[in-house]
């Protein structure tokens, strides 16, 4: 791999997902206290993800055009300026239009990062460097979350100006050191139609492409209910939320950056996404008999492990099965992976309302039924 690339990628992702952390702990008892209930609290987190299914194949397809940095550039800029507005917002809806704002720009981010991940790997080495991209993104949510915790107690705001002021100098660093990866591709230049690639899916690839789908969105139901539940269940806040996210952060930062290269290698992506699905469906169940904090952190973090080893094996297989342009093909990935992400947190809000076991059970339950269906198809 071209270390120098790697390494600014590495950075400008970091920086981004501590952006993004951020939100994790302190946005369920911002909504609340602008009098939001559960539900409501997860159509707010789909609305950032719903934005991010329209438009991720849409900035993909133009880094294939006009090249990585520009829209990477065009991501962070967005992100800056939509955490700013999270931090002025004063009432539930402009909540919703910093989160509908910063889903249509910030998208720009990360499928064009895993394109550019592409551009820049062979095959032999795409899952090592998928795994790092999850490593950086895994760094990012220990420091997000950590800050987002400390620093609400001195106003729910001041997380988000710091975040923006932080996104703000990584929109310079990448601006000064990250090189254009893109290059005229042997695929040759396909007219690309996002709705067609999706529903032409077949075999294969289409049950690679339904398992992004579910990965994201018990991801989803979790992360949108998991800071109620230690508050219901357990009396926590903004700060033990955040101690939690961390937690769940280091390990996702040692699976992706020092284990899914090495387990891919030598067992290949197929068996690392059943080890992965397996340790997420026990991660989910155990949450729900987690009597303290640090149970609920183990089982939070065994959750995190599994989908860890899945998230970078599936963008690995997909990368390497396409007929399209890289941008193109993690754009569509990115996109089912955000339906999963519009769904999980408004089907998850709806039925923490109902049993606030149910979100745990739902995404445990399904993370098994599709590691059975797993051992026949992959």
């Amino acid at each position: 791999m071209k270390i120098q690339p790697i390494f600014t990628l590495f950075v400008t992702l970091f920086i981004v997902m501590v952006g993004f952390g951020i939100i994790f702990p302190v946005i369920p008892f911002i909504s609340i206290s602008m009098g939001a209930n559960p539900l409501e609290i997860g159509f707010l987190m789909a609305s950032y993800s719903l934005m991010q299914f329209i438009f991720s194949p849409f900035w993909g397809s133009l880094s294939d055009r006009i090249g990585r940095k520009p829209v990477i550039l065009i991501g962070l800029s967005g992100f800056a300026l939509t955490l700013a507005m999270f931090g002025f917002a004063a009432n539930l809806f402009m909540l919703f239009a910093a989160r509908i704002l910063g889903g249509i720009l910030s998208s720009a981010c990360l499928p064009t990062a895993m394109a550019y991940m592409a551009d820049t790997t062979t095959e032999e080495e795409r899952g090592a460097g998928m795994g790092m991209m999850g490593a950086a993104m895994g760094l990012g949510v220990i420091v997000g979350p950590a800050i987002g915790g400390l620093m609400s107690k001195l106003h729910f705001g001041a997380p988000f100006f710091l975040a923006a002021g932080i996104a703000a100098v990584n929109m310079v660093f990448t601006a000064l050191f990250l090189k254009e990866s893109k290059k005229p591709h042997p695929k040759g230049e396909i007219k690309y139609d996002r709705l067609k690639h999706i529903v032409s899916l077949r075999g294969f690839i289409a049950f690679i492409f339904f398992l992004v789908l579910v990965v994201s969105f018990s991801v989803s139901i979790f992360e949108g209910t998991f800071s109620l539940f230690a508050k219901d269940t357990l009396g926590f806040g903004a700060m033990e939320a955040g101690i939690v996210f961390a937690f769940m952060g280091v390990t996702g930062v040692i699976v992706q950056g020092l284990m899914v290269g090495r387990m891919i290698k030598h067992m290949g992506e197929e068996l690392t996404i059943k080890i992965g699905l397996l340790i997420s469906a026990i991660g989910f169940m155990v949450v729900i008999f987690s009597g303290n904090l640090v149970m609920l952190t183990i089982s939070a973090c065994l959750a995190n492990i599994g989908q860890s080893l899945c998230r970078p094996s599936l963008a690995s297989l997909i990368s390497k099965d396409t007929e399209y342009e890289e941008g193109a093909t993690m754009g569509a990935m990115q996109s089912v992976d955000s339906f999963g992400r519009i769904i999980g947190p408004v089907v998850g809000g709806f039925v923490y309302q109902l049993q606030f076991t149910l979100p745990f059970t739902l995404g445990g339950g399904l993370n098994f039924l599709i590691l059975l269906a797993s051992l026949f198809l992959i």
